[in-house]
């Protein structure tokens, strides 16, 4: 076979590759929020965005302290993107 199924040769863990993907779909997630607000001018409400940064500035600081990539990265888009959320809500 041309390609090799097993993860430890390609020194990526099965399981890093599902968490990369799964950060994929839920940071993205936002967009068409994002989109529907700029067309709208009406987004989430503004309470929601901020209980969403204060969770993910909290997931944030777990992940800086437990040093995990994944999750540093997840939630560095997370709060970007709710901040985008929230500066098109206002």
């Amino acid at each position: 076979m041309w390609y090799s199924f097993n993860m430890k040769e390609n020194n990526m863990k099965h399981e890093e590759v599902i968490g990369w993907v799964g950060l994929g779909c839920l940071q993205t997630n936002a967009i068409p929020a994002i989109l529907k607000a700029i067309e709208t001018g009406h987004g989430m409400p503004i309470v929601s965005i901020v209980m969403i940064l204060t969770g993910l500035t909290c997931y944030l600081y777990r992940a800086v302290k437990q040093n995990d990539k994944l999750y540093i990265v997840g939630n560095m888009m997370g709060i970007i993107t709710n901040l985008i959320l929230l500066a098109v809500t206002l």
